[in-house]
């Protein structure tokens, strides 16, 4: 199921985390694609991992160096976490298989630095969901949830 949507959420502490992460449970579906953006040290990599661990992958960590990391849990669940941070341009995942990934039939994939492809690149015929997070101070952030198809 896809939900058409335009939410944001301020928080004001990472405490808060859990309620980003609640909403996003609510976005998850047979295939299921979430394009994060923000600057460094916005919370990308925390509000995945809050997710993951309420989904059953309780050690999930930012693919910076690997790209991809793949996350099982023990109901036979699976969740591709990548992270474009060091991607030069779309030509350096050719090699990769991270197209492959939008094979599957049923699938979770979170995208870190999802700005370095873009928006009209990622497939159609899954339901995608941009999660803008801006800094507002030192632990305040805004996060903007929006469907992209």
């Amino acid at each position: 199921m896809k939900y058409d949507m335009n939410l944001v959420i301020t928080i004001s502490s990472p405490s808060e985390v859990l309620n980003i992460a609640q909403e996003l449970m609510k976005l998850l579906s047979h295939r299921s694609l979430f394009l994060f953006v923000g600057e460094v040290g916005a919370g990308k990599t925390t509000i995945i991992s809050k997710l993951c661990q309420m989904l059953g992958f309780p050690h999930s960590v930012s693919p910076s160096f690997s790209i991809l990391n793949r996350y099982e849990n023990e109901k036979g669940q699976s969740l591709d976490h990548v992270d474009l941070y060091r991607l030069n341009d779309e030509t350096d995942l050719e090699s990769t298989g991270f197209w492959d990934l939008f094979q599957q039939e049923k699938a979770w994939v979170m995208v870190e630095w999802s700005d370095r492809i873009a928006d009209h690149a990622w497939p159609l015929d899954w339901s995608t969901y941009k999660v803008e997070i801006e800094i507002l101070g030192s632990t305040a952030r805004r996060v903007s949830i929006s469907s992209l198809n």
